[in-house]
């Protein structure tokens, strides 16, 4: 990916639309949008004139708007061009070709991400600022959405500087007692005071980084898997929810042999991801281990488990004996964080719930908390709200932990590493080495504190030079 070139892109959505956008970034990205371009607006960007004008297509001659931004105030910190023509797909493709063809080996079309690329190499953008968009982009529900624009925000930014700030204070320490020792007044900073105030910092950023590892179920639908034993009714149901036919209903054991996905609307202009996974069951043939590790894995990552009871509870499940329903002997059998919400449903309940003799049990108590019947629809619109309150509180729960993206949790658990290594080292040229790591990595999040910052702390706190 060389970053000389200029580069190319249509960044509109796809297909038609009123207005489409060709956006183009490079060093000579004015010049080259303009030799495509007719009248007195292509003289106008070929100028580097910043602003909006009007301008025509040389081949066809289709009036266009173009948005002329020069570097370095530009969102990539090239000259940057948009083109705003009629959104015709075939014209926007040939826009870009034109531009391509008349730049003569000195323009491309752009890879995936590279205008980001170059904004955070041009330092108009961060890292964590460009996985915010990355979440953007693969935001595949308005919960999603907002989900990322928490990232984008940044919350919790208070904290993180407050962190930088700490360790900055703490490096001017430890840089004054190696070049300002002479100086009266100047006190390097005493060893176990050091370990302290890094060690607060530390413990803070894992404490901030455990807290996120909820973001992911922030950023992304909510997961709603239906488990149960083998033929409770789980791919009917699971059919039922969605409103049409995805997953194969058969009378047969086994039938689901992997985990079926497909979004299922909740109703509120949201979605969650319907999982339907094999039955659970006392393992036999390798087949019957690897069907129960995919629907282990698929719960393992539910944020919601709609627990499927026929009312037909085997004695047998799961070789755990008489058990008072299915979910009973599923609940103790497999690792299911306490966090996960959990629907207790009775599918089939068209049909007879079976007697006591039948377990040794009471019918009614083994009856789960929502009746439904696939075939005639009944419980179906209560399991959709239940389910709907229940994806609600999951991302009421994760709100807070989206503040962390996978770039922003990588560069803070970097940056405890480094003041981890500070604490351990004994040498202090070192020690501030490994706190200057520690500034880097906050700065990816937060934006750099360059080393004249640091030694203006050394001065201000000590009044060196009076």
């Amino acid at each position: 990916m060389d970053a000389g070139s200029t580069i190319l892109a249509i960044a509109s959505p796809p297909g038609p639309s009123p207005r489409g956008l060709v956006r183009a970034s490079g060093a000579d990205a004015c010049r080259h949008v303009a030799a495509a371009l007719a009248g007195p607006g292509a003289q106008a960007v070929a100028a580097r004139t910043r602003g909006i004008h009007v301008a025509r297509l040389a081949d066809p001659p289709v009036p266009v708007l173009v948005a002329c931004m020069p570097a370095p105030r530009s969102a990539t910190g090239e000259d940057c061009v948009e083109i705003h023509a009629p959104g015709n797909p075939a014209l926007l493709e040939r826009i870009t070709d034109a531009v391509i063809d008349r730049a003569a080996g000195d323009a491309r079309r752009a890879h995936a991400g590279e205008f980001s690329v170059r904004a955070v190499l041009h330092g108009r953008m961060t890292a964590a600022q460009a996985d915010a968009v990355a979440h953007a982009i693969a935001a595949e529900t308005d919960a999603a959405l907002g989900a990322a624009r928490s990232l984008e925000a940044g919350i919790s930014a208070d904290a993180r500087r407050a962190w930088s700030d700490e360790v900055a204070d703490v490096l001017a320490l430890v840089e004054a007692g190696i070049d300002f020792t002479d100086q009266e007044g100047v006190v390097a900073i005493e060893r176990r005071d050091l370990e302290r105030r890094l060690a607060s910092v530390g413990s803070a950023i894992d404490d901030a980084l455990r807290a996120s590892e909820g973001a992911e179920r922030a950023i992304h639908a909510p997961r709603v898997v239906l488990c149960g034993p083998p033929n409770a009714g789980k791919s009917s149901l699971f059919n039922a929810l969605l409103g049409r036919a995805r997953s194969v209903e058969h009378e047969l054991r086994g039938t689901t042999r992997d985990a079926i996905e497909a979004a299922m609307p909740l109703g509120d202009g949201t979605e969650a991801l319907l999982v339907d996974v094999p039955g659970l069951e006392e393992a036999v043939e390798r087949i019957d281990h690897l069907m129960q590790r995919r629907a282990i894995d698929a719960i393992a990552r539910a944020d919601v488990v709609v627990a499927c009871d026929d009312g037909h509870a085997a004695e047998e499940n799961l070789g755990h004996g008489a058990v008072r329903d299915a979910w009973d002997a599923l609940r103790g059998a497999l690792p299911i964080p306490a966090a996960i919400a959990v629907l207790r449903v009775r599918t089939k309940c068209d049909l007879p719930v079976a007697g006591p003799r039948e377990s040794g049990h009471d019918a009614d108590a083994r009856v789960p908390r929502i009746a439904t019947s696939a075939r005639t629809g009944a419980g179906l619109d209560p399991l959709r709200a239940a389910i709907r309150d229940e994806c609600a509180r999951t991302r009421a729960r994760n709100a807070g932990t989206a503040a962390l993206g996978s770039a922003r949790a990588m560069l803070l658990a970097e940056a405890a590493s480094a003041l981890r290594a500070a604490c351990a080292e004994q040498v202090p040229e070192l020690v501030a080495a490994w706190l200057r790591t520690a500034l880097d990595r906050f700065g990816e999040v937060s934006g750099a504190i360059p080393p004249d910052d640091v030694l203006g702390r050394i001065f201000a706190r000590f009044c060196i030079g009076k």
